[in-house]
């Protein structure tokens, strides 16, 4: 909460407000986005908790994805968001120390989280039951959820929060 705001803005710290797990929350929002793209990509490998704890996050999206995925398929205005919030981070990053403003962090992640979720009810990753997904287009978008995890687990690293990878 305090790297959220700028350091000459006045703060009203709520304690309440802090132990909420839900989406008013703003770390508990962009947690729940990590440990969601965990649990996808768990998924997608067909790895239990315990397995993936062993193997590493890296390793299970590496398994998940596979060797060669098109990203040219992925063409839903979400999918084309998370491309453009990814590509903006090491501007952010080198703006945000330039004028000493941490703050911009946090911000981009709740954008992040925030366009990943949009990009998840838009878009199936994974398919299910009656809901076949082409094989290549669930591998393009298997890599962009990783692309995203591995930028908010750098981000929340940067600003001190764990990345969890169950909620």
């Amino acid at each position: 909460t305090l790297v959220s705001k700028s350091s000459n803005q006045t703060i009203d710290f709520d304690i309440e407000a802090v132990k909420q797990r839900n989406a008013s929350n703003p770390v508990f929002y962009v947690q729940y986005a990590h440990a969601r793209i965990c649990s996808i990509l768990r998924r997608a490998a067909g790895i239990d908790d315990v397995q993936a704890e062993g193997m590493g996050m890296n390793a299970v999206a590496a398994q998940a994805i596979g060797e060669t995925y098109d990203l040219s398929l992925l063409t839903d205005p979400t999918e084309l968001q998370i491309a453009r919030k990814l590509n903006s981070m090491s501007d952010m990053i080198a703006s945000a120390a330039r004028d000493r403003a941490p703050f911009r962090l946090t911000h981009y992640l709740e954008e992040l989280a925030s366009d990943f979720h949009a990009f998840y009810n838009n878009c199936q990753v994974l398919p299910s039951e009656g809901r076949p997904v082409d094989p290549e287009l669930s591998r393009a978008r298997l890599a962009a959820c990783d692309a995203v995890r591995r930028v908010l687990a750098l981000n929340l690293k940067m600003i001190g929060v764990s990345a969890p990878t169950k909620m």
